[in-house]
């Protein structure tokens, strides 16, 4: 309301929208009403009860950093704090709010989808614990985005409680963290270019699961099948859930930025100063740059507070052996493998909770992996899922459907590998430095929609990961020319990144055939994406090499990048895509084909 009623924003929306003030006030009421929570500790404590008793019904454990929790304590009524979680499950925000109020600090508001506020009961209860509910496209509704943006700010100006919000989004069906999103960060970080608070602490928080409860609802998107819309009463039928174990939680509070520290000599707050107060101000150019630095460092202290369960390894391992067409493997030979990915994980600086000494582990392990993996009679088994889509047949549903399963779990630990691996996709035969550089920059480019890469960082990048590498003798350097020295390490390390770049050629190889190269003949991005999905599922049949190849989020980072070179042309709302530059992209093609050469990984 006070957005509305103030003079000069007033006047300017008035004109904008070609709406009397008096309407404006009405409108603006009517969306405060929809949008604004109402919190009470009252409702938070009761559903805190609750949630602590499903949580030991399902959850093994919740373990926290506790140093990050004081951190985040000291500073939580010292200055405006914005936290941004990780998002890989339902259960993120529930999860920060009840530990928050279980080390008795300031519970924050919740900037949510608002898919949740149609839900019977539940709507109602997130509003009262702190959920403020946006709509999921607002684009050109100026007097909503004017509401939206000074609704959040207020609670920064203010501090009343801290913001939270998912930097990604929303959900990663994949296990590996999303590209960013801008638009809220800036809209929280205006305040501080305005000069209306001094500083703004962000504590990136990281939420690792064991297992995911809507694991095989991801699953089911990335291989084209709709999502159930969010309602209570699919809430009720999914009690089912209440009888599985979902193992444990990792929970860490990161290191605090600050974003006063990090603006030093990156922002000057005296060109706001210099714009009339009727004026509303847009992001300036080396503001909306400095956003975009600061989005990527949340996401990459993410990653790097991140913790790795054996499942993930052991997912690896037999997506090694499914790839030479074994379905099964001898648990003793299952068990070695794993250990063998673990250690290797951990010397390249993973956070993996690994026991040696724990004699059962193996079994816990493959209990993570259900339903997909059982082990029986001394072997362990990847299971083939019936077919429940239409548009695919049924012998590649039945193996994709697990094989993305497990891929999602080797996702989980790709944020810490894919440098090295990519290091290693080069170096199937020696080569000097500046190849190598030049080629890594490539490589890196074309997966910059499926890894999350610092921007302009490529080269400090690949000499800190190189380092690495001949520091634990895996590659050496002499005569200004690099070679892999380890092969066992160095096919594993190529399995791990062979999916992506075989499915990005297959799609690649579509797109140069059949991608319309008009504005008139052009399709939407989604139907694109289908029909390459199909394509692939018809070309390779049985047996299938990677569940990657029909991955709906993996076929289109494929189409994005092409957009991303200029090769391919895709309108905002991903309606109209068509080829732009049929000549380059096919010479792209086969210069891409020279680095993708099929290895069989061997463990």
């Amino acid at each position: 309301k006070a957005v509305v009623s103030t003079q000069s924003t007033g006047s300017m929306l008035c004109k904008q929208t070609g709406r009397s003030q008096e309407q404006l006030d009405t409108e603006a009421s009517a969306i405060l009403e929809e949008m604004g929570h109402e919190f009470s500790m009252t409702i938070l404590r009761c559903i805190g009860g609750l949630i602590r008793k499903i949580f030991k019904q399902i959850i093994t454990e919740v373990t926290v950093h506790k140093e990050g929790i004081k951190e985040l304590r000291r500073l939580s009524s010292q200055k405006p704090l914005l936290l941004i979680p990780t998002h890989r499950s339902y259960l993120d925000f529930i999860l920060v709010t009840w530990l928050l109020y279980s080390y008795d600090i300031k519970t924050p508001v919740i900037a949510a989808g608002q898919d949740f506020m149609f839900m019977k009961g539940v709507g109602a209860l997130l509003r009262r614990c702190g959920a403020y509910f946006i709509r999921r496209s607002f684009g050109k509704d100026k007097l909503y985005w004017a509401l939206f943006t000074e609704y959040t700010q207020t609670h920064i100006i203010n501090g009343d409680a801290p913001v939270e919000f998912f930097i990604e989004g929303t959900r990663s069906r994949t296990g590996k963290s999303l590209q960013p999103k801008f638009g809220m960060l800036t809209i929280a970080l205006e305040p501080f270019f305005d000069a209306r608070v001094s500083d703004v602490a962000i504590c990136p928080i990281t939420l690792s699961y064991e297992k995911t409860v809507e694991e095989n609802l991801h699953v089911r998107e990335l291989m084209g099948i709709p999502k159930p819309k969010e309602s209570t009463t699919g809430l009720i039928k999914a009690r089912a859930i209440l009888d599985n174990n979902y193992g444990r939680i990792h929970v860490k509070a990161g290191k605090i930025l600050s974003v006063y520290d990090m603006a030093v000599g990156k922002v000057d707050r005296k060109v706001r100063a210099l714009v009339p107060r009727a004026v509303i101000p847009s992001v300036h150019p080396h503001e909306r740059s400095f956003v975009n630095e600061l989005a990527y460092k949340v996401l990459i202290e993410q990653q790097a507070n991140a913790v790795v369960f054996p499942c993930s390894a052991l997912a690896a391992v037999l997506l090694a052996h499914i790839k030479n067409k074994c379905w099964s493997v001898d648990i003793c030979k299952a068990e070695s493998e794993l250990m063998w990915v673990c250690d290797l994980l951990i010397k390249l600086g993973c956070n993996l909770i690994w026991d040696k000494k724990q004699h059962s582990q193996i079994d816990h392990v493959v209990h993570m992996l259900a339903p997909v993996v059982s082990s029986d009679g001394g072997r362990v088994y990847v299971h083939k899922s019936p077919p429940t889509t239409d548009h695919l047949s049924s012998s590649v549903f039945r193996q994709c459907n697990s094989l993305i399963s497990l891929g999602r779990r080797r996702n989980e630990f790709m944020h810490i590998v894919i440098h090295i691996a990519i290091i290693a996709k080069i170096l199937f035969h020696p080569k000097s430095r500046d190849r190598t550089l030049n080629q890594y920059s490539r490589l890196r480019d074309i997966l910059q929609y499926e890894f999350i890469f610092m921007p302009d960082s490529f080269q400090s990048d690949f000499d800190r990961n190189v380092q690495k590498l001949i520091e634990l003798k895996l590659v050496s350097f002499s005569n200004n020319v690099y070679k892999f020295i380890d092969m066992k390490v160095k096919d594993f390390l190529v399995s791990l990144i062979d999916p992506f770049l075989v499915t990005y050629m297959d799609s690649w190889q579509f797109c140069i055939s059949y991608m319309p190269r008009t504005l008139q003949h052009s399709q939407s991005l989604k139907s694109l994406c289908t029909r390459i999905q199909t394509y692939v599922s018809v070309l390779y049949c049985e047996p299938y090499l990677y569940g990657e190849s029909i991955n709906l989020n993996v076929i289109e980072n494929s189409i994005l990048v092409l957009a991303k070179l200029s090769l391919v042309s895709i309108d905002k709302g991903k309606s109209q895509v068509y080829c732009i530059d049929p000549f380059n992209f096919s010479n792209m093609i086969r210069e891409f084909a020279l680095t993708i050469r099929p290895i069989t990984a061997k463990l």
